[in-house]
């Protein structure tokens, strides 16, 4: 399973992403900003995006 983080918060990206690979999801990658999620996503495909919906760039759950 393929993972994307999305969160301006480098101690909580940080952690979920050590954590999930700790667990056994070998692909996960983070990003720190709406514009680098849309990047990431328009270069490959998840399986799974946790998207921090109130990070700079973004309107709650309308982007």
């Amino acid at each position: 399973m393929k993972l994307l983080i999305a969160d301006d918060h480098d101690l909580v990206r940080e952690t979920l992403a050590a954590f999930l690979v700790a667990e056994g999801f070998a692909l996960v990658d983070t990003v720190a900003s709406l514009e680098q999620a849309l990047e990431a996503m328009a270069k490959a495909t998840y399986d799974l995006v946790l998207l921090d919906y109130a990070m700079p760039g973004m309107r709650g759950l309308v982007t």
